[in-house]
């Protein structure tokens, strides 16, 4: 294993040797480390962390980094079965995921509030903060906040974590450093575990894979020293690269490009076994009667499946990349809005993204959904998001209780992207000549098009914006990004926990394994594509306009994870914020791209078990931990936001030709937060 990095030679190791021993010194100075197989070398109190680290690097010419992941076997997580995590998937990586969370253990704990604060990002970007990600090759700080795990049961089994609140820069050095002044348990300092203490100290040691990594660990000293770190305050550091951007986005674009390059060939064949017909003779009451659809089409569409019968993406050998397997049907539903039989033909044609393991059909048969549309006059087409639909809770299970089955859901994600890459084309092209989708002789449909997403459509949507050469305008609604960090702080995360924690008993473990599955996450997260929907568009794709609308204290996507994704997006902020979001910059607009987030929140409208007037006071907690399970507190943000009708004003203002963010709403009514 190649344990160092950007250095020179083994003959600093011999003069530190020597400079901190003195000659014939006696073997007692020489102090003894005992290391476990494969594991990293600056601290016995666990073997795997800290996580992300050099030291499960090789250098490798033929990656974009010159860096590979370098895992063995026997040092990630164990479920109750003995089936170990297979390091193979994370040895094919070029670098560290740039979105993980990023891991320590202290085996005498850590204080929570002796750590940098989600409250004063600005704070953590100082050289006074107590927890420093930097850029080795600008010296530019990370901001960042830091938390223990509060669902671990004990201080043994509590994990640091460190969560970067901008998405790292890609093919990138980075160097983490924990200071003396965060506390352990019982508020004393922080001590070093003993192995970084004899690299620290310049204390030698007889251990050879510690030493080997002494000229690595001068350089990161010497480099701390330059951003005004003295090494004695240091209780540890650490450093890493970050994958590229090439391995990162390659999937998608892969598939994207076979699927569209044959598509002129293959065709795209779809049929509308169901079709029900809203005529204006019907009145209200009878089984015919809806105010707003004036048609709705069920049915399936064929897509290029990259995904094997056991719903694995097939890859090359040779090049990694998914490999097309075969033509697949997959379902769409259109719903054509009564508007039409009103207004002058074709109207625009809106993509829909529906929620976390929900589906097209049932979220568009929502009184919400045909409301909007009908106001809006547009033709709502919708496909599943497979991966996180209706369909996937059963592999959602299966995944967590065995980490190595988690494509089952993240490659079916991928599939979901292309799968409305291909529906857009569809709307596109033979929708518009086909005489279902017709009105009085006249196409219902025109080219002109958009994307609107809610909750896991905005986060889907938010990835498909990025690699979509068609749609240019488009609306997230209460969206976020980074899947590692919004697991735990959604109210599934209460059902899941159990699952998870019968198949992996200890808390620490469970933490490594939500940090590393940001791998598996990374091909279709919205993290990764974020710095390319607007400021550097990826190649085959033009640059987007994008309109976030979140919620202050949403409980089921954090604002967390909402402005992680808006902060690396580059968005700016709608109106002036009374409480600012850090990195992002406020103008009263209107805008072509923008966040909003909306507080004073009072649902308008009846919702399942939202009452009607509930006013949505629930703050969920600021620590790891998933909200309440009771709907009536947790959806109340959520569900509201998309429902105001400023907020549909201001979607109606938005998706439309040279459409732009606008102010719809003026305190104290409702107002932006």
């Amino acid at each position: 294993m190649k344990t160092g990095k950007r250095i020179g030679g083994g003959i600093l190791v011999a003069l530190l040797f020597l400079g901190a021993s003195g000659c014939g010194s006696r073997k007692s100075s020489v102090a003894q480390v005992t290391l476990g197989q494969g594991c990293n070398p600056v601290s016995t109190d666990d073997c795997f962390l800290p996580y992300p680290s050099f030291y499960y690097l090789k250098q490798d010419p033929a990656t974009a980094t010159g860096w590979r992941v370098n895992y063995p076997g026997g040092i990630l997580p164990v479920n109750g079965k003995g089936v170990a995590l297979n390091p193979a998937p994370f040895n094919t990586e070029d670098g560290f995921s740039p979105a993980s969370q990023i891991l320590a253990y202290f085996a005498q704990g850590v204080t929570p509030t002796s750590l940098p604060s989600q409250n004063d990002l600005a704070a953590s970007t100082l050289t006074t903060s107590p927890i420093q990600v930097i850029n080795f090759t600008t010296g530019t700080r990370v901001p960042l906040f830091a938390e223990v795990d509060a669902n671990a049961p004990s201080v043994q089994q509590q994990a640091l974590i460190i969560r970067p609140m901008i998405r790292l820069a890609t093919s990138t050095h980075y160097v983490v450093v924990i200071l003396n002044t965060v506390k352990d348990i019982t508020g004393a300092p922080l001590k070093a575990p003993a192995p970084f203490v004899y690299l620290r100290d310049r204390i030698p040691t007889d251990n050879s894979v510690v030493e080997s990594i002494r000229p690595h660990y001068e350089q990161l000293f010497s480099f701390l020293q330059s951003q005004g770190i003295d090494r004695k305050s240091i209780v540890l550091a650490w450093d890493f690269t970050t994958a590229s951007d090439q391995f990162l986005t390659a999937h998608l674009l892969s598939m994207r490009d076979q699927a569209l390059a044959m598509t002129p060939t293959v065709g795209i064949d779809y049929t509308f076994p169901t079709v029900n017909t809203f005529t204006p003779a019907s009145v209200s009451g009878s089984a015919g009667y809806n105010p707003f659809l004036y048609k709705e089409l069920i049915g399936t569409f064929s897509a290029p499946t990259f995904l094997n019968a056991a719903g694995y993406l097939v890859t090359s050998n040779t090049t990694g990349l998914p490999q097309y397997v075969d033509q697949a049907p997959y379902p769409i539903v259109v719903h054509i809005p009564a508007c039409i039989t009103e207004t002058t033909l074709p109207v625009p044609i809106m993509i829909y993204g529906h929620g976390l393991f929900g589906n097209a059909q049932g979220e568009m048969e929502t009184h919400y959904q045909e409301r909007l549309i009908n106001q809006l006059c547009m033709v709502q087409i919708g496909t599943d998001w497979i991966g996180l639909s209706s369909n996937d809770v059963a592999n959602a299970a299966i995944a967590i209780g065995d980490f190595n089955k988690l494509p089952l859901i993240t490659d079916k994600i991928q599939q979901a992207q292309i799968n409305v890459v291909v529906m857009t084309r569809l709307a596109l092209g033979a929708l518009r000549n086909d005489p279902q989708l017709q009105y009085n002789g006249h196409s219902v449909i025109g080219s002109e098009i958009y994307y609107y997403g809610i909750s896991d459509g905005g986060i889907q949507g938010a990835t498909f914006m990025s690699i979509d050469p068609d749609i240019k305008q488009g609306v997230l609604g209460v969206p976020g990004s980074t899947w590692s960090l919004m697991i735990q702080r959604n109210p599934e995360y209460n059902m899941l926990e159990p699952i998870m924690a019968a198949s992996y008993p200890n808390a620490l473990d469970r933490m490594k394994l939500l940090s590393l599955s940001q791998y598996d996450w990374d091909f279709a997260d919205p993290i990764t594509f974020a710095p390319h929907t607007i400021m550097d568009p990826l190649p085959g794709t033009p640059k987007k306009q994008i309109l976030i609308e979140a919620g202050i204290n949403d409980s089921e996507v954090s604002n967390l994870a909402t402005n992680l994704l808006a902060r690396t997006m580059g968005l700016t902020g709608l109106q002036s914020l009374p409480s600012p979001v850090y990195g992002i910059t406020q103008t009263t607009g209107p805008l072509p791209s923008a966040l909003t987030y909306w507080t004073n929140l009072v649902f308008p409208g009846n919702y399942g078990p939202v009452p009607n007037g509930m006013a949505c006071t629930y703050v969920p907690p600021a620590t790891n931990q998933p909200p309440s399970t009771d709907s009536n507190l947790t959806s109340c943000v959520h569900e509201t936001v998309r429902r105001l009708p400023e907020v549909i004003q201001q979607i109606q203002s938005f998706l439309k030709p040279g459409g732009l963010a606008e102010q719809t709403c003026v305190a104290p009514a409702c107002s932006y937060q």
